[in-house]
């Protein structure tokens, strides 16, 4: 289940997905193509532990399931059809659709099922899960926080126009072009992969038209991060906020299909999954590699179910995935001074279930104005939230993602050739410190659009260097790199002694390059944490031993955790101002603006 991380005064209504700003069910439909994002080399079948109790407590109930098979969609497709065949009494199953990006298909089959693919090797076997979606006239935007974040120094103006960005996928619940400020800035009419009904043309549900607005938006008032670019819109999300994870599959397929003829390089993912999992099995976290390994840069949303700041596991994907940008929401408390920027209470921070810390960075994600459509789920939902006619006030790590898209693709207007490594590193390098924010919480720091640019032809750091060495080809396959999974929890299993100083690069610790978060004692520690999480699924040299391979209390635990966490996005929901609107620029603030390089506007 995938959240897309709302959080507002007024309650949302019930819904069977967890709703951080918007909820997405990840099903599955849809006939995609592509390239295979397995490792090369797995042994026995891995099981999903909900899968397992699903099969104990009611054999007979259909189940959706994602089959990935090391060996690509044709032994994914024969352990379906071998599984579909048991005469057992409860029927066949059903082939919904083939997910060759991740060497997969989506199914549904009798729970009972999983017995028998439990024993055919090379298998991952998970839920086919649910996903859910995180003034002045004469100023650009009348909220602080596209001068705050140094966007609106990288604004097109008539005497000095910025460069066109590359075109930005977004993967949501659609855009309405019917609302002016996003009339035109479709490139190409809207690509509908949602499976769920129902689902109107456009976007019933709000969330996607929401989110678009504050990445490309141009109305009056309300210009987006990146103004100068075009979106591509791949809808996913019903008009419930319902999406599948094999829709998003085949979002994240289609993107790599045309990447090339559409100029994409970044793509934002404002939802996250309701199921715990590590980034090594999960299918869709898979998909975002693939889009990553293939130069798009991948930007998705931390999640809302923090609880008064205080950190914990960043368990669901894609967020959870080491080589994706995963964005935290920032409380700017409305002030352009940061010493009191901290995390919004409700902004999830901690470290992965495989020990990796999250967020990368961090950029305004509270009470934040953006457009949605006329008679929409969103505008139902919080009919007390509207700043004025057809814009809405909300909070929630869905909307300070695309806050981080737009300056990445606002980075590669400057300098088109670089790779989605070089992007990352730079936002992380010119990410400024907070004094008021827990260490950790906002990642590397604050967003600072305008001082990143200036690292830009220079050298960059590549945060994801470490892991790139366990990159690996199957030209038989696809011509994308893969994480070769298998080689590197062999690696982490065969040195207990695996430390910051052999994982991290460490020439980004000169004075002339700032002192950064990361190298500081806490973090030199040991990457993937503390002794209290010795026991990890990669304790076993063969892997075969996981986490969810029984249903066990821990298992179970894992179940409660989920249901508290959709709990608590659901009140971080609940979050907005006393009085709209909030976190507006004054004059005072435009006026200080133009005393520091990196943030004054254009003129």
């Amino acid at each position: 289940m995938l959240n897309d991380a709302v959080n507002s005064r007024t309650p949302p209504v019930s819904s069977p997905l967890h709703r951080f700003a918007k909820t997405i069910c990840l099903l599955a439909v849809c006939l995609v193509s592509l390239a295979w994002i397995g490792n090369a080399g797995a042994a026995a079948a891995v099981i999903d532990s909900s899968l397992l109790a699903a099969a104990k407590a009611n054999p007979a109930q259909s189940a959706r399931m994602i089959i990935l098979s090391t060996n690509g969609v044709t032994d994914a497709t024969g352990a379906f059809n071998t599984a579909s065949a048991v005469k057992d009494g409860y029927g066949v199953g059903t082939l919904r659709m083939q997910l060759s990006l991740v060497g997969g298909v989506a199914v549904t089959l009798p729970a009972a099922r999983v017995s028998t693919l439990a024993k055919i090797s090379g298998l991952t076997v998970t839920p086919d899960a649910t996903l859910k979606q995180t003034a002045f006239d004469n100023y650009s935007n009348v909220q602080l926080w596209p001068y705050l974040s140094g966007i609106a120094h990288l604004w097109t103006y008539q005497w000095n126009p910025a460069p066109p960005t590359p075109t930005i996928a977004v993967v949501d619940s659609g855009v309405s072009t019917s609302v002016p400020a996003m009339a035109s800035r479709l490139l190409i009419p809207q690509v509908n992969l949602c499976s769920l009904a129902p689902n109107s043309s456009g976007d019933g549900d709000g969330h996607g038209t929401f989110v678009s607005s504050l990445l490309a938006g141009v109305g009056s008032g309300h210009v987006g991060a990146a103004p100068n670019g075009k979106l591509i819109s791949l809808d996913v999300v019903n008009d419930q906020g319902e999406a599948s994870t094999s829709d998003v599959i085949a979002a994240a397929q289609w993107i790599v299909d045309h990447h090339w003829q559409y100029n994409i390089k970044v793509a934002n993912f404002s939802l996250q999954s309701t199921t715990p999992s590590h980034f090594v099995n999960d299918p869709l976290d898979k998909a975002v590699e693939k889009l990553w390994f293939s130069g798009v840069v991948v930007v998705t949303a931390a999640g809302n179910y923090g609880v008064d700041g205080q950190p914990t596991s960043v368990r669901y994907a894609p967020g959870n995935d080491p080589f994706v940008i995963t964005v935290g929401a920032l409380d700017n408390k409305g002030t352009l001074n940061r010493s009191d920027d901290a995390a919004a209470p409700w902004s999830t921070w901690g470290y992965t279930l495989d020990g990796f810390a999250k967020p990368e960075l961090a950029a305004s994600g509270r009470y934040m104005v953006g457009a949605v459509p006329a008679g929409s789920t969103l505008l139902k939902q919080f009919p007390n939230n509207v700043f004025s006619p057809g814009y809405l006030e909300l909070s929630g790590t869905s909307f300070a993602a695309p806050v981080v898209a737009g300056a990445a693709a606002q980075l590669l207007a400057l300098h088109p050739e670089l790779t989605p490594d070089q992007v990352k590193g730079a936002l992380l390098l010119g990410s400024e410190q907070t004094p008021a924010a827990a260490a950790g919480s906002l990642g590397a720091g604050e967003l600072n659009t305008g001082k990143s640019a200036s690292l830009l032809g220079g050298t960059l750091p590549n945060p994801n260097a470490a892991l790139n060495s366990y990159l690996a080809y199957d030209w038989s396959v696809s011509p994308i790199a893969y994480f070769d999974s298998d080689k590197w929890t062999k690696a982490i299993a065969g040195n207990a002694s695996w430390d910051a100083t052999s994982w991290e690069a460490k020439w980004w610790t000169s004075a002339s390059q700032e002192t950064k978060w990361w190298t500081s004692a806490a973090w030199e520690t040991k990457w993937w944490t503390s002794v209290s999480q010795e026991t990890k699924w990669w304790t076993s040299v063969a892997g075969v031993t996981k986490w969810w391979t029984s249903t066990s209390t821990t298992d179970a635990a894992w179940v409660a955790q989920s249901q508290t966490d959709q709990r608590n996005g659901t009140l971080a929901q609940a979050d907005t101002t006393t009085t709209l609107p909030g976190y507006l620029i004054t004059k005072p603030d435009f006026a200080a603006l133009l005393l520091d390089p990196y943030l004054a506007p254009a003129p």
